[in-house]
């Protein structure tokens, strides 16, 4: 992927766009992520008319154009929930939350995936499904920082290669707390009144979380969706949400659910990134389940490799794709 801004509007981006395929898009992206405009010669202009293939050649190009206006011009561009640098952040913050107040989080959402396992009693009442059908078990994640802040947080993590550290902080614990003293330094530089403990700066990155939702598939297109009680939460999108089976995952206590909640989240950053056409920052080149809406993408088609399958032998990261300043966020960071 190569872009280019090439003038703004009175409310947005004209962004030029040269897909892996070598297909030139000229896309507008409005200050608010909307597409205004998709001009391009590659692929039929009726979307009815494309290939599967050809048709997430057009998405990976407007995914793409919006990363790339979020990181150089500041503007929440990038779809809710599709943001690789908030989804990194709440899973930092997970990693290094103490134990009681994990659990304070995380508690129902752990008894609910041990319930669909068949080892607890339900936090959510489910009515019986087919055998084929596995409902997937949800959390959404409020972060309590600003998104400059994020930014600053995350620059620092990938400057040092601290976000390998985001996906092995669950599994061996650190006597010195190295990647929270670097949480802490960079909160210290934003001036974030926060105190100066572990403790205060993962408890509060995350400011909220909503209530365990289950939902599963009913026919082809339709969904049914079934919460716990309802809470007080922030007015406005939530940063991340874990989509897990328990079906698919061994939970002998806490603990080993913070591990795979943690890996779990590095997975849906890997899933931003290679759905955008490049490659993933190497410490979250790692496999397994990511967002449920990819694992078709993955497991049904050629145009992407088995990234979700922890097993699968994976020979593309999209590298060869991947413009040099992918990583960057100076332009984040300068907007504030």
């Amino acid at each position: 992927m190569d872009a280019e801004i090439k003038k703004e509007t009175n409310n947005g981006f004209g962004v030029t766009v040269f897909d892996n395929n070598g297909v030139k898009h000229k896309v507008g992206v409005l200050y608010n992520g909307e597409i205004s405009g998709h001009l391009q010669s590659g692929y039929p202009d009726d979307p009815s008319k494309r290939s599967q293939e050809e048709h997430e050649w057009v998405n990976q190009t407007r995914r793409f154009a919006k990363f790339y206006v979020y990181r150089q011009q500041g503007y929440e561009t990038v779809d809710p929930l599709s943001n690789p640098d908030r989804i990194a952040t709440a899973a930092m913050a997970i990693a290094n939350l103490p134990p009681d107040t994990f659990e304070a989080h995380f508690g129902e959402f752990y008894q609910q995936l041990r319930h669909d396992a068949g080892e607890a009693a339900p936090v959510v009442e489910v009515p019986d499904l087919p055998p084929t059908t596995v409902p997937r078990v949800e959390q959404d994640i409020y972060l309590g920082l600003e998104e400059t802040d994020t930014a600053a947080i995350l620059e620092r993590l990938i400057d040092d290669g601290t976000l390998e550290a985001v996906v092995n902080a669950a599994m061996e614990e650190s006597e010195d707390g190295g990647l929270v003293n670097r949480i802490r330094q960079t909160v210290a530089d934003q001036e974030i009144d926060m105190t100066d403990t572990a403790a205060a700066v993962s408890e509060g990155v995350i400011e909220a979380v909503g209530p365990v939702t289950i939902r599963w598939a009913n026919g082809a297109d339709d969904e049914e969706v079934a919460q716990s009680v309802a809470r007080t939460l922030p007015d406005r999108d939530p940063q991340a949400r874990p989509q897990m089976f328990g079906r698919a995952y061994q939970f002998d206590d806490l603990e080993d659910l913070r591990q795979s909640l943690v890996r779990h989240l590095c997975c849906q950053v890997r899933d931003c990134y290679i759905t955008m056409g490049i490659a993933p920052p190497e410490d979250v080149r790692i496999q397994g389940p990511g967002f449920y809406d990819h694992l078709g993408w993955y497991s049904n088609h050629d145009f992407y490799q088995n990234y979700h399958d922890p097993e699968a032998s994976i020979t593309d990261w999209q590298e060869q794709h991947t413009p040099d300043d992918a990583y960057d966020f100076s332009g984040l960071v300068e907007s504030a």
